[in-house]
């Protein structure tokens, strides 16, 4: 799952470039009205410095704080790229044009993972969940609205046997502004008629155990993830899918993400993704064994 990246850091901790709309020269051919800007190449300095925010980010010896790479110059490289993209690609969909098309061609996925930085690090932080198959498709810093508008590119048109949707922290945190809980729900609503329509069984993930959030301490989402959480617990048992519980694997006991999972309170570091890992395996199982039948 921003005005700032300082402030708003799910987006500081994109891995991932930019799309811009790069300008033509004044002799050139204009271009359709509804063509897509150009997906911008990542800046190799940016790559090397996230990777490294990634690596301390999850792991569990790490002194890793928010406040340990202010002031690093690819910083603001990545938020110039991030004004570009909030202009020209506002839910991101280059960021696995590539990925996706390389798929051509090949089996299915089995199953998707949607998600914003909390999915797109597991990939890392539980890598050996990510095979066989199983793929993700997290973006830093992304709130429900965002996954629904790149929802039939990086899932639907992959064509896997389940999805696996975990979203509603950046909503909560109001990364793209204040999210009413009916417009959450109706973004579930929507990501999962879509994947049914199609015959992909869907998995709905809890939203995971915060007590605040760092770039804005001033929200206190327990209580409504606590509700919004009962509430994709019941739609998933109405609509016939799955729900899998990573709350209750990483709640502490005033409604936190517990210390010894995460290192900023809202993103699991290795220990947190093990504490995840055999729910995330049932639920996997449990998608395909429902295919089958």
């Amino acid at each position: 799952m921003k005005n700032d990246l300082l402030i708003r850091w799910p987006r500081a901790l994109a891995l991932s470039a930019a799309c811009i709309a790069l300008p033509f020269a004044a002799n050139a051919q204009a271009e359709p009205a509804d063509a897509a800007p150009p997906c911008q190449a990542e800046d190799p300095a940016v790559t090397t410095f996230m990777a490294g925010v990634a690596h301390d980010l999850l792991d569990p010896e790490s002194n890793f704080t928010h406040q340990s790479i202010m002031g690093a110059p690819e910083l603001a490289t990545l938020q110039e790229g991030e004004k570009y993209r909030q202009k020209n690609d506002w839910a991101y969909v280059c960021k696995y044009k590539d990925a996706n098309a390389g798929l051509s061609g090949e089996p299915a996925p089995k199953v998707v993972f949607m998600g914003d930085s909390i999915t797109e690090f597991w990939t890392v932080g539980d890598a050996d969940l990510f095979t066989d198959g199983v793929i993700g498709r997290g973006i830093s810093g992304q709130t429900s609205t965002q996954m629904v508008a790149r929802f039939w590119q990086d899932v639907v048109a992959l064509h896997p046997t389940a999805v696996h949707i975990m979203a509603g922290t950046n909503d909560l945190a109001e990364n793209t502004g204040y999210v009413r809980d009916e417009d959450y729900k109706n973004n579930i609503r929507a990501m999962a008629a879509m994947a049914q329509s199609q015959d992909i069984i869907v998995i709905l993930a809890s939203i995971p155990p915060a007590k605040s959030f760092g770039w804005r301490a001033d929200i206190k989402p327990v209580e409504r993830i606590v509700m919004l959480n009962q509430w994709l617990q019941d739609y998933a048992e109405e609509i016939g899918g799955i729900y899998v519980d990573y709350y209750a694997d990483l709640v502490g006991e005033e409604g936190e993400l517990q210390a010894d999972y995460t290192h900023d309170g809202v993103h699991p570091q290795r220990l947190g993704y093990a504490a995840m890992h055999d729910d995330a395996v049932a639920a996997i199982h449990n998608a395909v064994a429902k295919a089958e039948n």
